[in-house]
């Protein structure tokens, strides 16, 4: 049975990753873009814009995650 701080850590965690997810998903789809569309052309310059945003919004998860993840590691009994 977890304790109530290891509960708090995991539901930080998976709210964490359910925020992540779809940021990664659209970075994921940017890049590909950039792999198959000429470099001169609008979509390109609208997808490198758009790995900006995503890259620029999954910071913040990032470093919520690895706190999260931390938590584990903090709140654990000795």
């Amino acid at each position: 049975m977890m304790t109530t701080a290891l509960e708090k850590s995991l539901i930080s965690l998976k709210r964490h990753i359910s925020e992540y997810q779809p940021q990664l998903e659209t970075a994921i789809a940017a890049i590909k873009q950039l792999e198959t569309t000429d470099p001169n052309s609008e979509e390109f310059s609208q997808a490198l814009a758009d790995l900006h945003v995503a890259a620029t919004v999954l910071e913040p998860y990032s470093a919520g995650i690895v706190e999260a993840i931390n938590r584990f590691t903090d709140d654990r009994p000795d």
